[in-house]
């Protein structure tokens, strides 16, 4: 039996802004310090970064979403249904121990797992939007990370990441799909990074080995190498899919080894390329 529980520090949060909604701003940080402490730092940030963001930056935005966060609600059993199914897909029998912590960020933070040995800490932000999807994402990521070993942090090649991006994107819709869910939230039509898929993959391909903080998020959330967004995401959705279309189905890629990742990656990424190269009308 999984053990899938939540805590949150909505609450918390809430307190931190009635008390600072009144009080100057050069007093946010203190009340911060006070009433809200958020414990753990997010991939990237420095020490207190997530602070200073929140009350000099996102400090303005918390008003028109005050409610969502004030009613927020989820209970376990509806995260234990999303980890079964996860794992229904996946055709995993690996234990899961997860709590997943609902805490508010910067409208920018993303959420992010933290792993202590076979536990992990799923924190997740509230005020983003595409809720639901994302949290069944993000659990796909955990479920996934538990059955092969790869690293849920910042500790991976960008190949890994852009394996797991994929398989948690995939996992996802087929869960809402077969829930009768539809959300818009996986939509690459609005994504830049979707007008040129070869060059895309093209430029993200020579980097597939970097490990350096700097690469992982300029090919997610910053600019990537082709100057787009969100690039090892939507190249992450390709590989997937190709994957897929080649009669490899989720379970047998949830399994694969970490040290196989970046080869396979590479591998569907060349495939992908000379396909593309192949079905262009010749002069």
């Amino acid at each position: 039996m999984d053990d899938v529980r939540c805590t949150q520090m909505l609450d918390r949060f809430l307190t931190f802004y009635d008390q600072a909604y009144h009080e100057p701003p050069h007093k946010r940080h203190e009340l911060w310090m006070e009433y809200y402490d958020f414990p753990h730092t997010p991939p990237g940030y420095q020490q207190g970064q997530l602070a200073k963001e929140m009350v000099e930056y996102a400090w303005t935005k918390y008003y028109h979403v005050y409610d969502k966060i004030q009613y927020f609600d989820i209970s376990p059993l509806e995260l234990n249904e999303y980890v079964d199914h996860i794992k229904q897909i996946l055709h995993s029998t690996t234990y899961v121990d997860v709590n997943v912590l609902f805490f508010v960020g910067t409208f920018e933070t993303d959420p992010f797992v933290i792993q202590e040995k076979h536990q992990y800490i799923l924190c997740f932000p509230v005020e983003l939007p595409g809720g639901q999807t994302r949290l069944i994402q993000e659990l796909a990521r955990v479920v996934h990370c538990r059955q092969s070993g790869l690293a849920p942090s910042h500790t991976r090649t960008l190949g890994q990441l852009i394996f797991q991006e994929g398989l948690a994107i995939h996992t996802t819709l087929e869960v809402l799909e077969e829930s009768g869910i539809s959300d818009p939230y996986f939509s690459w039509d609005e994504e830049s990074c979707s007008r040129e898929p070869n060059r895309v993959m093209m430029n993200i391909q020579p980097h597939l080995h970097r490990t350096d903080y700097e690469a992982l998020y300029s090919f997610t959330k910053g600019t990537g190498a082709s100057g787009f967004e969100k690039e090892a995401n939507y190249t992450g959705w390709l590989v997937i899919q190709h994957l897929l279309e080649q009669g490899r189905p989720l379970y047998e890629l949830a399994r694969i080894a970490p040290d196989e990742v970046d080869t396979l990656v590479e591998r569907a990424l060349l495939s992908l390329m000379n396909q593309a190269y192949m079905t262009q009308p010749q002069e």
